[in-house]
């Protein structure tokens, strides 16, 4: 999945076509639950495949955050562990009155690698993302909105509505602006960060 998850994002950045990228679960019960936890028995079980899945894994956050086209995470549901990193490198994040985030690892014995911290660092800031990952706490979605993790919360039947809506909002826009913007501001954030 992230293989492909770099490759799609890769594709859509070189492509001149999109005006605006939302990214979404399938359905409406998830926009996705974490990682499936039968598999890291197989995928993460020496160091050196654990070492090669958040290479993967890092590669389509980096793949995300750097499209150069916005992003909007369009959040039914649970949105936990590596669904969490998806969303946070997205620009915008709108969600349900009942979507529920965090990334609950405290007892699987393994960390969340820096690549993938660093959004949810970035929008939610240290004391929050330890309180996620030292409590293992899931946040409600009004919890994550107050702690900028989320852009906007809407009632659940209307997260697919307004994500759209957004969207095109997006797309009325002038695109070269709209990539402009996004590069200001992380070089700010670069600069910020020295």
């Amino acid at each position: 999945m992230w293989r492909q998850l770099t490759a799609v994002f890769e594709r859509l950045t070189d492509s001149e076509e999109p005006r605006c990228i939302i990214i979404r679960g399938a359905g409406e019960q998830a926009f996705a639950a974490g990682g499936d936890i039968e598999e890291f028995v197989h995928c993460r079980d020496t160091l050196e495949k654990a070492m090669a899945y958040h290479a993967q894994a890092g590669a389509a956050m980096q793949a995300i955050a750097d499209c150069r086209h916005p992003t909007i995470a369009l959040i039914h549901g649970a949105c936990i562990g590596g669904g969490l990193e998806v969303a946070t490198q997205c620009d915008l994040r709108i969600c349900g009155q009942s979507a529920r985030f965090g990334a609950p690892i405290n007892r699987l014995g393994f960390s969340m690698y820096p690549v993938e911290l660093a959004g949810l660092l970035r929008l939610a800031g240290r004391s929050t993302v330890l309180e996620m990952l030292l409590e293992g706490r899931i946040l409600s979605a009004a919890e994550a909105y107050a702690k900028g993790l989320v852009t906007r919360v809407v009632a659940d039947d209307q997260v697919t509505d307004e994500a759209y809506a957004s969207a095109r909002r997006v797309a009325a826009g002038a695109p070269l602006v709209a990539r402009w913007h996004k590069q200001w501001l992380r070089r700010l954030q670069d600069e910020r960060a020295l």
